[in-house]
């Protein structure tokens, strides 16, 4: 099956919103807010002294 290209964008968008919304729902707590954190513009140094403390937590590995 061949798509047009605005098609193609639109189906490979779907994909990406899925497996993001998929890879949120199994987030903990301390990767959300890693995550939260780091897509901020700006950044206080309250802001980036707690990215250091969450990146210094050990994590668990990812089930499979």
């Amino acid at each position: 099956m061949i798509f047009s290209e605005a098609e193609a964008r639109r189906r490979r968008n779907a994909l990406y919103i899925e497996a993001y919304a998929k890879a949120w729902a199994e987030a903990s707590p301390a990767e959300r807010e890693l995550a939260m954190l780091t897509m901020k513009d700006r950044w206080s140094d309250a802001d980036r002294a707690r990215h250091a403390e969450l990146l210094r937590r050990p994590r668990p590995a990812p089930a499979r």
